[in-house]
């Protein structure tokens, strides 16, 4: 994990409580029922959702070294499925924060991120993708990071990371949906631990981790949208669920440069990620 430190002063406002976070979640639960998909209430949920509260305050930083800690999360995801969904997903997120880099002109950090698919995770879902016939994604990928560093066009850097999803999608396609949200469950688990570390000191310290948990929750969303978009009532409620879920996050971030105006609190993210995982209990 490659450390891009640049200590930035970021103006914060009065940072949200879980609880504030979690305040609409009773009408967010009816609204779902109305779709016909009524997101699980048990003594399960309430353990998950209290769980949440003051995760992240330096869960990621405590206990696990730079290299260790990216991608896998303080808590393992024992279903193989639902880990390869948080894997396959943790590479797009970082090639998603790549491209918007690279859009913006900011080359060097977008080269970063473009490059560390293959370095940090790709060995972690070679046996699986080799398995399915589809180990030519790590081709793929290398395709991206070698545009992005040949300083190749913007079209040519997109095509390229819309190949690779292609086949990513194609991956997620053999997946049942509760094992695609719980994935994304704890994809956005492991944003709010690369936050933790990205904000630690009250400041954004580790801009590279801070563009991490916004390039995960990209993936999150383009995930949840697709899922808004389905045919089947279930799948469709529980997308738009999730995409409730997640805008308590926007708070949490400014540019992707780390600026702006907004509120440095990890919580924000763990909540989201506790929220999701039981709508993905809904769909099991």
């Amino acid at each position: 994990m490659t450390d891009r430190t640049k200590p930035r002063s970021v103006t914060v406002r009065r940072t949200l409580t879980l609880g504030t976070v979690l305040a609409g979640m009773t009408a967010t639960g009816a609204a779902a029922s109305e779709d016909g998909y009524t997101p699980v209430e048990t003594e399960q949920s309430g353990i998950i959702l209290a769980q949440a509260e003051g995760e992240g305050e330096g869960s990621a930083a405590e206990g696990e070294g730079e290299g260790e800690g990216e991608g896998e999360g303080n808590a393992g995801v024992a279903d193989p499925e639902q880990r390869l969904q948080r894997d396959l997903s943790f590479m797009e997120g970082h090639l998603r924060a790549g491209l918007a880099l690279y859009e913006a002109g900011d080359l060097e950090a977008a080269r970063t991120h473009m490059g560390h698919p293959i370095k940090e995770k790709y060995d972690a879902v070679a046996a699986p993708l080799a398995a399915m016939d589809k180990g030519a994604l790590k081709d793929r990928i290398g395709a991206i990071a070698e545009a992005a560093e040949t300083g190749a066009p913007l079209d040519e850097v997109r095509a390229a990371f819309e190949a690779a999803r292609a086949m990513m999608e194609e991956v997620r396609a053999t997946m049942s949906p509760a094992d695609q949200v719980m994935g994304l469950a704890a994809l956005t688990r492991v944003a709010g631990e690369e936050y933790t570390v990205a904000v630690a000191g009250g400041e954004v310290s580790n801009l590279h981790e801070y563009q991490d948990a916004w390039g995960f929750l990209r993936v999150v969303e383009s995930e949840a949208r697709q899922m808004a978009e389905s045919e089947d009532p279930a799948i469709k409620a529980a997308g738009l669920e999730i995409l409730d879920h997640l805008k308590a996050t926007n708070a949490a971030f400014g540019d992707l440069q780390g600026e702006g105006d907004f509120e440095m609190a990890p919580s924000i993210l763990m909540g989201a990620a506790a929220r999701i995982e039981l709508t993905g209990f809904g769909l099991g």
